[in-house]
């Protein structure tokens, strides 16, 4: 394979398959996205429950701190480690962030720090999680991000937090319906981003594991919309396609990970400041990939066919659960829905026997020379 093959940086096959049509959307829907009064009121409804669900994850917080649920800070607990997980949690059956959790900690065997984004949610906030989990992290943002696709002051909390406390060389990222389906996720992951030349970012990106194309349609036509009223997004955008980005692609968020190098210029140049219209629908794993172009990092294809790393989609799963289990892909999205229409229940307890012919965790994180 060339050098202009699937893992080079920003390149990515797209095989045979024609590029995915974005979905028809309803006239309704349609002028609620082309209009900025639509995409305002669209704000304000998906937004309408975040004032009391800030006041409620306050008072549980305060209850938890009066009666001592939550356990202090274990001294295993160590700055240094050679990767970080990020877990964003927001409201909801904390059962899938335990199932994720769980996938980490048998695939990566103690050698990765894992920190939950509690997304102001009662029942995934900090004394429920570190009363299963005592050495996981768990950092609540101050204001509720309503959800997707609003999630970028949850990645941007994320971020600033592991900078703050941890001395890492990779970030990554999973949503609570992603699972680790192989072991040594981090340090598979660490060895493919560090074998390419000026990489910041890597995940699922232009090829899907079935081989089809990412769909970037849609990112293109946010952007038009977005950056007449988005100074700091549109300079962001400018200086990445004068990186060689291509506009409309992005790093798909259900996993994805990147190097500390790129949180660090991320935080010196000023893009984790960037604030994000209260009204705008670009997502986060959109305006991270831009910001890191920006940087002039590249972002790195682990998501194709031929890498046989992430099988990620955005719905459901793009590959059998079988074939997941069987060839060495290390981590999968969405397990909401599998290929041939399993439920989520039924796909967990699937690679939760699968996890058991893992090799066994060991009791200590052995700490990065």
């Amino acid at each position: 394979m060339s050098s202009e093959g699937i893992n080079s940086p920003d390149q990515g096959s797209t095989g045979d398959y024609p590029a995915p049509r974005e979905p028809e959307l309803s006239p309704v829907r349609e002028w609620l996205k082309r209009h900025l009064a639509g995409r305002m009121l669209a704000a304000v409804r998906r937004r309408r429950k975040v004032p009391l669900l800030a006041l409620r994850a306050v008072w549980a917080e305060r209850e938890d701190l009066r009666a001592g649920r939550i356990p202090p800070v274990p001294r295993d607990r160590h700055p240094k480690c050679r990767a970080v997980v990020c877990i964003p949690a927001g409201p909801g059956d904390p059962a899938a962030l335990f199932d994720t959790i769980d996938s980490v900690l048998a695939s990566d065997r103690g050698e990765s720090q894992i920190v939950v984004i509690d997304d102001c949610s009662v029942s995934c906030r900090e004394a429920i999680v570190r009363a299963r989990y005592p050495e996981v992290d768990v950092v609540r943002t101050r204001v509720p991000s309503g959800g997707p696709p609003n999630l970028w002051p949850v990645l941007r909390t994320a971020v600033r937090h592991v900078l703050e406390h941890y001395d890492f060389e990779l970030f990554a990222r999973l949503d609570t319906d992603a699972l680790v389906t192989g072991p040594d996720f981090c340090e598979r992951a660490l060895e493919r981003l560090s074998g390419a030349p000026e990489v910041g970012i890597g995940g699922s990106f232009r090829t899907r594991a079935d081989g089809r194309p990412e769909g970037h349609e849609f990112h293109v036509a946010v952007l038009d919309r977005e950056l007449p009223r988005d100074a700091t997004l549109k300079r962001g955008v400018e200086r990445a396609e004068a990186a060689g980005w291509r506009r409309g692609d992005a790093v798909q968020g259900g996993v994805m990970f990147m190097t500390r190098e790129a949180c660090e210029r991320l935080r010196s140049e000023g893009w984790l400041d960037w604030r994000r219209p209260w009204h705008s629908i670009a997502a986060e794993d959109l305006a991270l990939t831009v910001f890191v172009r920006a940087c002039g990092l590249n972002a790195l294809s682990l998501g194709g066919p031929e890498d046989l790393f992430l099988a990620v989609a955005n719905k459901g799963l793009p590959l059998a659960k079988e074939e997941l289990a069987e060839r060495p892909w290390v981590a999968a999205h969405s397990v909401r829905v599998g290929l041939h229409g399993e439920r989520e229940a039924e796909l967990r307890q699937f690679f939760r026997g699968h996890r058991a012919s893992w090799p066994v965790p060991s009791p200590h994180r052995t700490e990065p020379t």
